[in-house]
């Protein structure tokens, strides 16, 4: 073999294992995206889901203010509340401690019982909280998967070199009973 043969053997060599290297980066690079899209998706869907909690509460709320005539600190917090992330999870103690206040005015007080509105909406909130629950469920599912992925290797390379960073789990009322 002459020199000009080996010298194109070796740059067909690197060529072929570039490419090779480039088409496992990308393989590894769009799994870890996939995972990050559903993480992603989930979470936008969970805040919206939070939120109509939130206007839940303030249609009840209004209801007992009005019907009623009850005011309640409580009631201040939940109007004052702006939620925009999904970690502090005082907010969503601020929301639970409000719905149950509101049971408790609707045991405490015979004119609550005959409210149809307040019970509507009392069954809005507990549909709400199911998918809010399934929601964090599918998050951190998706979330663990996520994490333990890159830790591993070579998939830890990328999140290296993309600067992804591990996640935290969303805890739940459905994680502290358990």
């Amino acid at each position: 073999m002459n020199k000009t043969n080996i010298i194109l053997l070796i740059t067909c060599s690197i060529i072929i294992l570039v490419l090779l290297l480039l088409l496992l980066y990308r393989y590894y690079n769009d799994k870890i995206n996939e995972l990050l899209k559903k993480i992603n998706k989930s979470e936008k869907q969970e805040l919206n889901k939070l939120k109509e909690k939130q206007n839940i509460l303030i249609r009840a709320i209004n209801l007992i203010e009005n019907k009623l005539d009850i005011k309640s600190k409580t009631f201040d917090d939940v109007r004052k509340l702006k939620i925009d992330s999904l970690t502090t999870f005082k907010d969503e103690e601020i929301l639970n401690k409000c719905f149950n206040e509101i049971l408790d005015i609707k045991e405490d007080n015979s004119k609550s019982k005959k409210l149809k509105t307040l019970n509507e909406i009392i069954n809005d909130y507990n549909e709400n909280e199911l998918h809010v629950i399934s929601l964090r469920s599918y998050y951190n599912k998706y979330t663990m998967k996520y994490n333990c992925l890159i830790k591993k290797l070579p998939y830890n390379i990328i999140a290296k070199i993309k600067k992804y960073k591990l996640k935290l789990l969303l805890e739940g009322l459905e994680i502290e009973k358990e």
